[in-house]
């Protein structure tokens, strides 16, 4: 298994380079790159640009390990309006060019939602049976035309959208897609929203193509705060070996926020050493049992699929 980081941990304010320069500082051997309207890199560059940015990239001893465009919230393949389905597809369809530019082979999809709301400025609530039929029908569309065309695989991950919230249902979500293209990009923290992660990697099994790690914590009424990894309640120990039982040895991309006020390199480094001790040992001293409140956390800002 590789190491590999979103360059959305950084401050937004910083330049693509620097935050390159860290992540290798720290160890990591790949980024995830989002390509965003309002960072220096965006579906709007060209492919000189992108093809700059893979130079920069490589030149620190790096590679891209997935590329993901977080206004497929905003533009859910589940939507009930037609526009909006079209429009997510240009997405993926530009993150799967991004992504060959890049030198990557994965897109991260956010496959749908019944509830957008934690990231959309106009949020929409979709029935669950439509959404389902909605983003089916667009996946297995973009298997047989995108993923094809650009030889990209989509990895669909599991987010708090209140859909696909069981691994049975995402597995059999999957399946349905049937296209060797598609399969999951396996989210640990998002996983606490409606079970455990353990849980959801044998089921998921070899359909897992990208690996998500996050920590969040528990609190009141079942609300979910993000926490750096280690500090929250995913059952470390437990994930290694399930992941180790899958045989799964690609990219495990650490999705930490929020960044720190000060010195943010600083979240780089102790996340970096933070998953050298997840995955060197399968035992943690001091680590609570499953089940012992992890208590309220303090300071921590709402988790950002």
């Amino acid at each position: 298994m590789r190491k590999s980081l979103t360059l959305r941990m950084f401050p937004p304010e910083m330049k693509t380079l620097q935050r390159l320069e860290i992540a290798r500082d720290a160890g990591f051997e790949g980024v995830e790159v989002n390509l965003e309207p309002w960072e220096e890199y965006s579906l709007a560059s060209g492919d000189d640009e992108l093809a700059a940015l893979r130079r920069a990239i490589e030149a620190c001893g790096l590679c891209v390990s997935t590329v993901y465009n977080r206004e497929q919230w905003h533009y859910p393949m589940s939507s009930r309006d037609p526009a909006v389905r079209a429009h997510c597809r240009d997405i993926i369809a530009g993150l799967a060019r991004a992504a060959t530019l890049l030198g990557a082979d994965a897109v991260l999809v956010m496959p749908g939602a019944v509830d957008n709301r934690i990231l959309a400025p106009q949020p929409e609530i979709v029935p669950y049976d439509v959404a389902y039929r909605n983003a089916l029908e667009v996946l297995r569309e973009l298997a047989h035309t995108v993923c094809e065309k650009y030889r990209v695989h989509l990895a669909a991950e599991n987010c708090p959208s209140k859909f696909l919230i069981s691994p049975l249902e995402f597995a059999r979500f999957l399946d349905e897609i049937g296209s060797p293209w598609v399969g999951a990009c396996f989210d640990t923290g998002n996983a606490l929203w409606y079970g455990f992660p353990e849980h959801w990697i044998p089921v998921l099994g070899s359909r897992i193509k990208r690996v998500h790690l996050k920590d969040n914590r528990v609190v009141i009424h079942g609300a979910v705060t993000a926490t750096p990894l280690l500090a929250g309640d995913v059952d470390w120990p437990a994930v290694r070996e399930s992941l180790a039982a899958t045989g799964y040895d690609g990219w495990l991309t650490a999705e930490v926020f929020p960044h720190y006020s000060f010195h943010p390199e600083r979240l780089i480094f102790d996340t970096s050493a933070a998953m050298d001790a997840i995955f060197a040992s399968s035992r943690f001293v001091g680590a609570h049992p499953r089940g012992r409140p992890g208590g309220q956390a303090q300071g921590h800002a709402p988790t950002t699929p």
